[in-house]
């Protein structure tokens, strides 16, 4: 049943996609359109909830410091207080509180120092590191 040669490809029963083809990426372009304009949308409101969130974080990182530094200072104070009443000279109970005090910033410090070494990723650096077996020069170069 071959087709006659004067037929258009609508009369064989075959429909011509050109008009449908432009319906469609008409349509799909709109879609993505709408899609683009959601996303950036949904994206801009969680950047405004991120930034109020950090806002609150660091507000409240601060009262948690003043009250974390009253404590440190009331604790202070009892250490020296309980020294003088266990015989010891005031001198002596303002070196203990010292000394807890070194303590202390001997503690700060070495957690410190551990948080800014994890900021060098030392995993992705490691992972970024040629092995040993991509370093190593072929045996036929070294005798050339």
């Amino acid at each position: 049943m071959a087709a006659e040669p004067d037929q258009t490809p609508a009369d064989a029963g075959v429909s011509s996609s050109t008009p449908d083809l432009s319906v469609e990426l008409s349509g799909w372009w709109l879609q993505v359109k709408v899609l683009l304009h959601n996303q950036l949308q949904l994206l801009t409101l969680e950047g405004e909830r991120v930034a109020r969130s950090m806002v609150a974080l660091l507000v409240f990182g601060l009262i948690a410091g003043l009250l974390a530094l009253t404590l440190w200072f009331g604790l202070l104070a009892q250490i020296v207080l309980l020294a003088q009443q266990s015989t010891l000279s005031a001198w002596q109970s303002l070196g203990l509180a010292m000394i807890v005090n070194l303590l202390g910033l001997w503690y700060v410090l070495r957690r410190c120092a551990y948080y800014s070494s994890l900021l060098r990723f030392p995993a992705t650096l490691q992972s970024l590191r040629p092995t040993q077996a991509t370093t190593k020069e072929p045996e036929d170069a070294a005798i050339i």
